[in-house]
């Protein structure tokens, strides 16, 4: 099984209490360790995390600015090469001394974008969705990687859509149901999985995971809708937390889901990209003018008067050759 969800969406708090009730997700060494935004643990194979950059980047992507991903895409011959590395890092991870467990998971908030291409690698039963309230997650993303809402919409917007297209089997979890109603949860994902229900001590684990003050960016319960029609359309599917996909028009969610629609990022980025062309130009003009204005007055052996020319910045003229590129 897998754990899906958008980034910054309770993904590692779910499997956390999914290795509670049985499931293995693998050797402890191969887990990325805590970070300073998940003091608790990510539990993400830092191998299958790499490799799953790896693939966004060879699609031409990454998971913040997600490839277009057609139906089909995973069959592509050319991805042959990562597809006998997956199978390799599956085995390293499970395979030998791992303890004999009725089901191995494994979590990666881009395997709701990528589960397609893990599906030829290895059988996949089934994937626990977890979902958190977009405002939520864009003023996490905001915090930590300084996105900006609309794009957090439409990244949210494209990794739910992926991830129930990619799986219409799946368990639909709310992030905010571990904190208001934590033995019906975990009942449900053990019900969902085939395991047993959680027992008191495993509940009780559970509970250790729930610090309040690990609960960043709760959305106050009467926040106005942002007036951004992208953050509008996100508040509509999430609907208070009771899912409607059907909020966007059948034709509209596929092209979301394929990455055909997105925020209008790339054209600020390259308008931006165009504008600092153009400033490093006019400063390497400059410079230039100024060293033929001294080299003309040396030439004519006049004492240079003026300040000599400043030293090019370094890498000005490659960062200039890479814009133009």
């Amino acid at each position: 099984m897998c754990v899906t969800g958008m980034h910054r969406s309770g993904t590692s708090l779910t499997a956390h209490a999914l290795e509670l009730l049985g499931v293995s997700f693998g050797a402890g060494d191969r887990l990325m360790p805590p970070g300073p935004d998940n003091p608790a643990g990510y539990w993400e194979n830092r191998d299958i995390k790499e490799l799953n950059d790896d693939l966004l980047a060879r699609l031409g992507g990454s998971w913040d600015q997600p490839p277009v991903l057609d139906r089909g895409w995973e069959q592509e011959p050319s991805l042959d090469p990562l597809r006998g590395r997956a199978s390799d890092v599956l085995d390293d991870a499970f395979g030998g001394t791992q303890p004999a467990r009725r089901l191995i998971g494994w979590k990666d908030p881009r395997l709701s974008l990528l589960l397609p291409f893990w599906r030829t690698v290895t059988p996949i039963t089934t994937t626990i969705l977890t979902v958190r309230d977009p405002a939520e997650v864009a003023a996490s993303l905001g915090a930590r990687n300084g996105i900006e809402k609309p794009q957090a919409a439409v990244l949210w917007l494209r990794y739910l859509f992926a991830a129930v297209a990619n799986d219409p089997g799946h368990l639909f979890v709310n992030h905010g149901d571990f904190f208001e109603d934590l033995p019906r949860t975990l009942a449900v994902l053990a019900a969902h999985l085939g395991l047993s229900p959680p027992d008191r001590d495993t509940t009780v684990d559970a509970h250790q995971l729930l610090d309040p003050s690990l609960r960043h960016h709760v959305a106050p319960a009467a926040d106005p809708a942002d007036d951004n029609p992208l953050c509008a359309m996100a508040a509509a599917v999430w609907n208070g937390g009771s899912l409607d996909l059907e909020a966007v028009p059948g034709v509209a969610a596929e092209a979301i889901r394929c990455g055909w629609l997105r925020p209008p990022i790339d054209g600020e980025l390259l308008a931006r990209a165009r504008a600092q062309a153009v400033e490093l130009r006019d400063r390497i003009r400059r410079r230039r003018r100024q060293e033929i204005a001294a080299q003309a007055e040396s030439n004519a052996g006049a004492e240079p008067h003026a300040q000599p020319p400043p030293t090019p910045v370094r890498g000005e003229s490659s960062q200039l050759e890479d814009i133009d590129r």
